[in-house]
């Protein structure tokens, strides 16, 4: 056994084995580097408003694979162009990588109408979103059951339970008025996007009014700067009354220092109001 470890041959084999294993070691990361092409990584262009046949026939996109998985109508992009993919522009990705797309549909989608009536304006407001569909105005008659809807109308006529109807259509709600005086407070809008405050009225049992763009009407950089009538914690506004509202852009105003303004003048005239009484 001593006499095993003390020869020389013993160590040359094991140097060689190790040498063996090392170069082996090598040869298979170089390999496997080589297989997946490690490093060789390509940006994503961005594909937006490019039509699905044009990137099949460009060169410079030939490295990478398309696929269609979804389509969504939008009256306001071109049909057929491409309106999101996965992944995102800018993204790394090796060569031949399938680009999954979503493209804007040929024909507007159809759903069938759901029957609303006798729900809560709250769960109105919940099956309308699930089907697709929007609130463009509430509209109020005597009946008993406050805020529960008396008729579903579209394009100004009562539109029945099965009804084919465009997604994304906007409906209007009638709503009972209740018993009471039907009185209630105004929300306060400043500081909300469009489709923020068009959600806090429909829920108030109100309606958005006037709109006034001061700086470009894109909706996706303004803000609700000012509203009539003002917010106010009384009950000052009947349901289904209009709030008229102006809008600036996010980019030029500060909208957390003029609310933080505006919440301390509102408790201010409080404060004030309590005294006097």
């Amino acid at each position: 056994m001593f006499k095993l470890l003390k020869s020389k041959k013993l160590y040359i084999h094991l140097a060689i084995i190790m040498g063996l294993a090392i170069i082996l070691l090598i040869v298979a990361i170089y390999s496997l580097r080589s297989f997946t092409r490690h490093g060789e990584e390509i940006t994503v262009p961005d594909f937006s408003g490019y039509y699905y046949n044009e990137l099949k026939d460009q060169a410079e996109f030939s490295k990478f694979k398309f696929t269609i998985i979804d389509s969504v109508f939008d009256a306001g992009k071109e049909k057929g162009s491409i309106v999101s993919q996965d992944p995102k522009a800018e993204s790394m990705v090796k060569e031949g990588r399938h680009i999954y797309l979503t493209v804007v549909a040929m024909k507007p989608e159809t759903i069938e109408m759901p029957n609303l009536v006798d729900l809560s304006l709250r769960n109105a407001s919940s099956v309308l979103e699930t089907y697709g569909l929007k609130i463009t105005k509430l509209s109020y008659v005597p009946d008993i059951a406050k805020n529960a809807v008396v008729e579903q109308h579209y394009k100004g006529e009562i539109i029945e339970e099965g009804t084919p109807i465009v997604k994304g259509s906007g409906i209007e709600l009638v709503l009972g008025l209740g018993t009471d005086k039907n009185y209630i407070q105004v929300p306060l809008l400043v500081g909300m996007t469009r489709k923020q405050a068009l959600e806090e009225l429909h829920l108030a049992s109100l309606n958005m009014g006037m709109e006034h763009f001061e700086e470009g009407d894109d909706t996706t950089t303004v803000r609700i700067y000012r509203q009539e009538p003002r917010y106010s914690q009384k009950k000052t506004v009947k349901m289904g009354a209009n709030i008229d509202v102006w809008y600036k852009s996010d980019k030029n105003f500060d909208f957390d220092q003029y609310l933080k303004t505006l919440k301390a003048e509102e408790a201010k005239a409080d404060s004030i109001n309590l005294t006097r009484k």
